[in-house]
C-alpha cells in the first residue's frame, strides 16, 4: 500500500513584497571600503558638476530637475580629457545622473543622446542601462580597490525599478517582458537572487528544465546563508530537486542513472536547508524515487536514517512517508518501527495506522493487528480494508493455532469480519486529506456497493492530536447507483487539527 501526497505545482511561485536595496546600496564618495576613495571634487570642473548634480536630486520640480542634468551631462561630454586624470571621480557623476535619468517618467530605455545632455551625436539612441554599466565598469577599472563599493552603487534605483518590474510581469504571466526586465536587472548587478529566480520562472513555464535548475542554482548559490532570501532559496531548491528528478525520470540508460544522483542529491540538500519543510514527505518520497532512477536503492536507508535517530524532529505524515519508502525497499523492519513511531505521534493518523496493521501481517505479528485495525476502522468505518485487517488477524493466528475449539473460534472471527466488510452498503476510500495551517479538507470516495440506489448525509469530525473534536462538517452525497463513485470534500477550520473520522453510513 503507498500513500499518495499532494505534490506542490511546478508553476512558477510568486515573489510579493517591496524590494528593498542593501545598506551597501548607498555608497558615497570616498568609498565604503578602506582602501577605496571616490574623489567627485578633482578637478574643479567636475566639482562644479559634482554640486550641479545636488541640485538635480534637490529639486521638486521634474522640468528643472531634467534640465540641470542635462547640464551635467553636457559638461561631461564637452572635452572630457578635461576629466581624465580622476576616471573614477568623472564616471561617479556620470553614473548617478544617468541613473536618476533611467528613473525619470517617459524617459524609456533608450532616448536619444540630446535628449539626455550628450553633444556627440545627439540623434543617436542611448541605452541608459548599457551606459550605466559601462560606467560602473570604468570605475573598477581605474580603480580596481572599489570594486566592492561599484557593486554597492550598481544596486540603485535603476537596478531596483528592472528587478520590480521583472517581478511583476513573471507574476503576472508575462513572460517576454520579465525575461527582458530580468536580464537589464542582471546587467547592472548579479548580486540579487531576485532576478535569477524570474529567469527560472519564466524558462520553467517555456518547457525549458535544464535553464530553469541554472537559475534556481543561481538563487541558492547568490541567496546562501543570508535569512532576507530564506524562502526564495528554498522555494529554489525544492524546485530544482523535482525538475532533476522529472528530467531524470524522462531519461534513459547512463543518462538516467547520471540525473537520478543529482536529483537524489538535490532532495538531500534541499531537506537540510529546510527539515521543517511542510513538503517534508513529499521530499523523502523524492529523494528515494531518485536513487531508485540512480540505481542506487542499498542508499535508501540512509533516506529515512535521520527520521528513526531523531524522530522528535519529523511529523507523523512525514514517518509515514519514510515507513512507505522502507516498505518498497524492503526494510520491512525498518518500516514497522517507522509506522509504530508515527502513530506514537498521532494516533489519529489513518494513513499510519493503515500501513502499521499491513506490516505487522507482513511480519505474521498478527495478535498485534488488532489494536490499529480498531482505531482505524474508528476512524474510516466504511473502508473495505479496514474490516479485513481484522479477517486476516484472525486467517493468520487460525492457521498458527493447535486446539481445535481454538482454531474454530478464529475462523468464526475470519467469517465474521469478512461478512461485515463484504456486507458494507457502501464502501468509502480516503481520496485526500490536507491539514493545513487554517484550513484542513478531507475528500471521501463513495461506491454504491448495496443492489438498491444509495443517498447519504456524511458527517465527518476533525480532530485534535487528544482525539478531541475540533470541528463537524456534514455533506450530502446524492443519488448513487450501484457500483458507482462520488468524491465528497469536507472542510474545516481549526490550527490544532491532526486527524479526522466519520460515522458509519449505512
Amino acid at each position: 500500500m503507498r500513500l499518495t501526497f499532494m505534490a506542490r505545482a511546478m508553476a512558477a511561485a510568486t515573489v510579493t513584497g517591496t524590494l528593498l536595496l542593501p545598506a551597501v546600496g548607498n555608497a558615497q564618495p570616498g568609498g565604503v571600503s578602506a582602501a577605496c576613495s571616490i574623489d567627485p571634487n578633482q578637478p574643479k570642473e567636475l566639482a562644479i558638476q559634482s554640486l550641479a548634480f545636488q541640485r538635480a536630486k534637490s529639486a521638486q520640480n521634474p522640468d528643472d530637475r531634467k534640465k540641470v542634468l542635462m547640464g551635467v551631462l553636457k559638461e561631461l561630454d564637452t572635452k572630457p580629457e578635461r576629466f581624465a586624470k580622476n576616471p573614477t571621480g568623472y564616471n561617479y557623476i556620470l553614473t548617478q545622473a544617468l541613473v536618476m535619468w533611467a528613473v525619470e517618467p517617459g524617459v524609456g530605455a533608450t532616448p536619444t543622446r540630446g535628449s539626455l545632455g550628450f553633444v556627440s551625436n545627439p540623434t543617436e539612441p542611448y541605452d541608459i542601462i548599457d551606459g550605466l554599466d559601462a560606467g560602473f565598469k570604468a570605475m573598477t577599472a581605474a580603480s580596481p580597490e572599489c570594486a566592492e563599493d561599484v557593486k554597492a552603487l550598481r544596486q540603485n534605483e535603476a537596478w531596483l525599478a528592472l528587478t520590480q518590474a521583472a517581478l511583476s510581469a513573471s507574476n503576472g504571466g508575462q513572460l517576454d517582458s520579465a525575461e527582458y526586465y530580468a536580464k537589464r536587472s542582471l546587467k547592472l548587478s548579479g548580486d540579487s537572487p531576485y532576478p535569477h529566480y524570474v529567469l527560472a520562472s519564466v524558462a520553467n513555464t517555456r518547457g525549458d528544465k535544464k535553464g530553469a535548475v541554472l537559475h534556481w542554482g543561481h538563487v541558492v548559490s547568490i541567496a546562501a546563508s543570508d535569512t532576507t532570501y530564506r524562502e526564495l532559496k528554498n522555494t529554489s531548491l525544492y524546485y530544482t530537486a523535482m525538475t532533476k528528478l522529472e528530467l531524470a525520470s524522462g531519461a534513459q540508460g547512463a543518462d538516467q542513472v547520471a540525473l537520478g544522483k543529482e536529483a537524489a542529491e538535490a532532495f538531500k540538500a534541499t531537506l537540510e536547508a529546510n527539515p521543517e519543510s511542510p513538503d517534508a514527505a513529499n521530499l523523502y518520497n523524492g529523494w528515494a524515487d531518485a536513487l531508485t532512477l540512480a540505481k542506487d536503492t542499498a542508499n535508501i536507508p540512509q533516506v529515512y536514517a535521520g527520521l528513526l535517530s531523531s524522530p522528535d524532529k519529523a511529523t507523523d505524515i512525514t514517518m509515514t512517508m519514510a515507513g512507505v519508502i522502507a516498505t518498497r525497499a524492503n526494510r520491512v523492519d525498518d518500516a514497522l518501527k517507522l509506522f509504530e513511531l508515527a502513530v506514537q505521534k498521532n494516533p489519529y493518523n489513518r494513513d499510519g495506522l493503515r500501513n502499521l496493521a499491513a506490516t505487522y501481517y507482513g511480519r505474521e505479528k498478527y495478535q498485534e493487528m488488532f489494536a490499529p485495525s480498531k482505531k482505524l476502522v474508528e476512524l474510516d468505518p466504511n473502508n473495505y480494508d479496514g474490516w479485513m485487517m481484522f479477517a486476516y488477524a484472525s486467517q493468520g493466528l487460525g492457521k498458527n493455532a493447535k486446539a481445535p475449539a481454538e482454531k474454530k473460534a478464529w475462523t468464526d472471527s475470519l467469517v465474521k469480519y469478512n461478512t461485515i466488510a463484504e456486507g458494507l452498503p457502501v464502501k468509502v476510500d480516503v481520496a485526500g486529506f490536507s491539514r493545513g495551517g487554517q484550513t484542513s479538507t478531507l475528500t471521501l470516495s463513495l461506491e454504491q456497493v448495496a443492489a438498491t440506489d444509495g443517498n447519504y448525509s456524511v458527517t465527518v469530525e476533525f480532530l485534535d492530536a487528544s482525539g478531541n473534536v475540533v470541528a463537524n462538517a456534514t455533506e450530502q452525497s446524492g443519488p448513487i447507483k450501484k457500483g458507482e463513485r462520488k468524491e465528497i470534500a469536507f472542510k474545516a477550520s481549526g490550527d490544532k487539527i491532526y486527524g479526522y473520522r466519520y460515522k458509519p453510513i449505512k
